[in-house]
C-alpha cells in the first residue's frame, strides 16, 4: 500500500471517529508515527508492515485524495472505509475499502485500543459486604464446577486472588484469620482502600477486568468516601467502555441510603443516565433469606422510583453466599497450620449446595453482562477527558505566560539600549528567553498563598507522592485534621490550608539566548554604516517579535478563559482554581528568588494583571453565558485550541515538552493478571 494513501485513510479514520491522533511520515526510522496529541505520547507502525499490504489502483487513490468520498451517503461511506465487510463497491464497478484499507485500520485499532477482547467489571458496595471474598468466589467458580472439586485439587495459596478476612464458625469454635496479607486498618474500615484491577483470563480467551473499589460508608465519615469516590471515577474515566456495574448488597441491607447516594445517585450522575443499563445488583449472603434479596429489594425499588430511573430488577438481581468459600478457605487454613475443623455433614452439604447456587448465579451473571451493550464510557467521559486536558496544561499555560512577559521585556529594554548606544557593536543581537524543564527527583508541595515564604527552595514537603485527585492532598501528612499546613509560614491573619498548596514535578530551567542578524561578523568588522542598518533592522524585528508574542498571549488568555467556563459548565468545578495556583507559584517564586533581579517586581505585577483579567473574563463569560449571549465552546472546539497551543511557534515548546515530561514520570496502576485460560475441561 502507498504510504501517503494509507495516512490519508488512517487520517479520515481518526476524523470521522473523534479520536485525538496526529499522523506524521518519519522516514530516517521507516515508519508512520501516530502521536496522541493529549499526552504527547508516540506509537509507531513500521513501513514494511504497510507495504505488505495490497496495492490501490489509481481510481481508488485518487476518490479518497480528492474526497469524493464524502458525496457518499454516510452509511455507505462508513461501510466503503470501515466496515469488517470487504468489497462494497461504487456504482462503477470499483471496489474500495476492502482488505487492503480494513488490515491497516484494523492494525492501527489494536495499536492503540488495548480492550477491544476486555469486559469491565466495576464492583461497587458498602464497606463490609464481601466485595473481596466475592472476588475470590468469582474466581475459584471459574476454575471449579463444585466445591468437592475445589477441596480434591486446590492448595492454600490458589483459592484466593486478593487479601480476605475470613471467619466462621465449626462446632468447636470461630475460626478468624486472613487470607493474604490485610493491611492494618481500623476495625470496620475497608479492606480496599484504593480501585484496583484484577484481569481475569478466561478459557474462552476474553479477559474478565475487575475493578474492585474502595467500600462506601466508611466509618471515618463522608469525608472518607468523598475521597474514595474521587479515586473510583479517577479509575473508569481511563476505560474506552464499561461492560458492567455491579452493587453488591446485603439482603437485610439497612443502610441503603448510603449505598444508593454514593454508588447510583453519583455513578449515574458522572456517567450518563444510559449506564443504568449496565447496572446490576449482587447479594451477597442469602443462604438464610433462600438465595432471594430479601427486604433489600424494597428499598431498593422505592429509590429507584424516587430517581426516576427504569431498571427491570427480575433481571438485574443476583443472589450469592460467601460461606462455601469461607468453608473451603477454613479447611485449606487448618490444613496447612495443622489445625482441626468439625462441621456437621449437615452443614457440609448445605456448603456444597451454596457453591452450586452462587456459581450457578455467577455464570448467570456473566451472561447477561456479555449480552448487555458496553457503556461507552469513551463518549461519555469525553468531557472528563477535556477536564484532564484542561488539568495538564494549568502549570504550562502559565510557564508560558511567564514567558512571555520576560521575551517582551527583554526586547523593550534591548531596544532601549540600542536607541542609547547607537554604535555598541556588541549589542546587536536580539535576547531570547527560553524554558528548558527536567523532571524533579522527588515531587514537591509548595503553597500558592501570597506571602508565604514556601516555594520549589523551601518546600513545605521535598520528596511527596504525586497524588492521582485533587483533594487527596488533604490526606497529606503534611496538614492538620483543620487542613492548615504543619510548614508554612504566612505573614498574613489566614493560615496556608490544603487547597493552596500544589504539586511540583516538574522543574523549569530558564535561560536567554542571543539571535543575530549579520553573516558572523566579529566585533570590529562592521562599518559605522553596517551598525547603524543593523541596529534599525533589529529593533524593527523585536517590534515584530513583540507583536507576535503578544499576539500568542492574547490566544493563551482567551484559551485559559474557554476552559474555566468549560468546566464551570460541565463539572462541579467551579472555576479552574488550579491555573490560578499555578500563577500565584509564579509569584512567589520571583518574590522568594534569592537572586535580586531589577524586572522581578515588574514581571510579578504582570503576573498580577493577568490573573486579575483573568478573573475578571471567566465572570463576565459565566455571565453571558447564563444570560444566553454567548455559548461554551463545544467539546469539539476545546480540543480544537488545545491543537492551536501545542503548534504555537513562540511557546508552544513549552507545552509540548512539559506534557511530555508529566506523562513520562506517571505511575500506571499495575493490575493483578490472573491466567485461567487452562481451565477450560480441567476439575469440570
Amino acid at each position: 500500500m502507498d504510504l501517503d494513501y494509507a495516512i490519508i485513510i488512517l487520517r479520515h479514520h481518526f476524523e470521522s471517529n473523534g479520536r485525538f491522533f496526529e499522523i506524521s511520515k518519519d522516514d530516517v526510522e521507516n515508519r508512520i508515527i501516530l502521536k496522541n496529541k493529549l499526552n504527547q505520547e508516540e506509537r509507531y507502525i513500521d513501513f514494511c508492515e504497510i507495504q505488505h499490504f495490497q496495492q490501490y489502483d489509481e481510481f481508488e487513490y485518487n476518490l479518497l485524495g480528492i474526497g469524493l468520498q464524502e458525496k457518499l451517503s454516510l452509511s455507505k461511506s462508513s461501510e466503503l472505509l470501515y466496515s469488517k465487510t470487504p468489497d462494497s463497491s461504487l456504482t462503477s464497478g470499483k471496489s474500495i475499502g476492502n482488505q487492503s484499507s480494513i488490515k491497516i485500520i484494523d492494525k492501527v485499532n489494536d495499536l492503540i485500543d488495548d480492550d477491544k477482547d476486555t469486559v469491565y467489571l466495576l464492583l461497587l458496595g458498602l464497606t463490609g459486604v464481601g466485595k473481596s471474598t466475592f472476588i475470590n468466589m468469582m474466581v475459584n467458580y471459574i476454575k471449579y464446577s463444585s466445591l468437592d472439586k475445589a477441596l480434591e485439587n486446590a492448595t492454600l495459596d490458589q483459592i484466593f486472588t486478593i487479601a480476605s478476612k475470613i471467619e466462621i464458625e465449626d462446632d468447636n469454635k470461630i475460626h478468624n484469620f486472613t487470607l493474604g496479607d490485610v493491611d492494618d486498618y481500623e476495625t470496620g474500615s475497608s479492606v480496599t482502600q484504593f480501585s484496583r484491577r484484577y484481569r481475569i483470563k478466561l478459557p474462552d480467551g476474553k479477559t474478565l477486568c475487575l475493578i474492585d473499589a474502595p467500600g462506601v460508608g466508611d466509618p471515618e465519615g463522608t469525608l472518607q468516601d468523598n475521597k474514595h469516590f474521587e479515586n473510583i471515577l479517577h479509575e473508569i474515566s481511563s476505560l474506552k467502555k464499561l461492560n458492567a456495574i455491579c452493587i453488591l448488597m446485603r439482603p437485610n441491607e439497612t443502610r441503603a441510603t448510603i449505598l444508593f447516594k454514593y454508588c447510583l445517585n453519583q455513578l449515574l450522575f458522572h456517567l450518563h443516565s444510559s449506564a443504568k443499563d449496565n447496572v446490576f445488583f449482587c447479594f451477597t449472603n442469602t443462604r438464610a433469606s433462600f438465595y432471594k434479596p430479601g427486604p433489600t429489594r424494597t428499598i431498593l425499588e422505592d429509590h429507584l422510583k424516587k430517581m426516576k430511573i427504569e431498571i427491570n430488577l427480575n433481571e438485574k438481581l443476583f443472589c450469592f453466599d460467601n460461606e462455601s468459600f469461607n468453608y473451603l478457605a477454613v479447611k485449606k487454613y487448618c490444613a496447612a497450620t495443622g489445625d482441626e475443623t468439625n462441621f456437621p455433614e449437615e452443614q457440609i452439604s448445605n456448603f456444597g449446595k451454596s457453591w452450586e447456587k452462587s456459581s450457578e448465579d455467577f455464570h448467570k451473571l456473566l451472561k447477561e453482562i456479555t449480552k448487555a451493550k458496553p457503556h461507552d464510557v469513551s463518549n461519555t467521559m469525553c468531557i472528563n477527558n477535556a477536564r484532564t486536558m484542561i488539568s495538564n496544561l494549568n502549570q504550562p499555560l502559565s510557564s508560558c505566560i511567564s514567558n512571555i512577559n520576560t521575551n517582551i521585556k527583554l526586547m523593550e529594554q534591548q531596544s532601549e539600549k540600542l536607541r542609547n548606544n547607537s554604535f555598541n557593536e556588541s549589542l546587536l543581537f536580539i535576547p531570547v528567553s527560553v524554558v528548558k524543564t527536567e523532571n524533579l527527583e522527588n515531587s514537591l508541595l509548595v503553597c500558592t498563598r501570597k506571602g508565604c515564604t514556601s516555594n520549589t527552595e523551601n518546600p513545605c514537603n521535598n520528596n511527596i507522592v504525586d497524588p492521582k485527585w485533587y483533594s487527596s492532598l488533604y490526606w497529606c501528612n503534611n496538614f492538620k485534621k483543620s487542613g492548615i499546613c504543619k510548614k508554612c509560614s504566612n505573614t498574613g491573619f489566614l493560615p496556608c490550608l490544603w487547597f493552596n498548596h500544589q504539586i511540583i514535578s516538574i522543574k523549569e530551567i530558564p535561560q536567554v539566548n542571543q539571535i543575530t542578524e549579520s553573516d558572523n561578523k566579529s566585533l570590529g568588522e562592521r562599518t559605522l554604516k553596517e551598525i547603524i542598518i543593523e541596529r534599525e533592522m533589529l529593533v524593527s524585528k523585536m517590534n515584530e517579535r513583540k507583536t507576535l508574542f503578544q499576539e500568542e498571549y492574547d490566544t493563551i488568555n482567551t484559551a485559559i478563559v474557554d476552559f474555566s467556563v468549560f468546566l464551570w459548565h460541565h463539572s462541579l468545578i467551579k472555576i479552574n482554581s488550579s491555573y490560578e495556583d499555578y500563577i500565584n507559584y509564579q509569584m512567589n517564586q520571583l518574590e522568594n528568588s534569592d537572586e535580586e533581579s531589577e524586572n522581578s517586581d515588574e514581571l510579578i505585577k504582570k503576573l498580577d494583571k493577568h490573573l486579575r483579567e483573568y478573573k475578571e473574563n471567566v465572570e463576565k463569560l459565566k455571565e453571558n453565558v447564563q444570560n444566553k449571549k454567548v455559548s461554551v465552546k463545544t467539546q469539539e472546539e476545546i480540543f480544537d485550541t488545545f491543537d492551536k497551543l501545542l503548534n504555537l511557534p513562540n511557546v508552544g515548546y513549552i507545552i509540548q515538552n512539559q506534557i511530555k515530561l508529566k506523562q513520562s514520570s506517571l505511575q500506571k496502576s499495575e493490575a493483578v493478571e490472573i491466567d485461567l485460560s487452562l481451565y477450560t475441561n480441567q476439575n469440570h
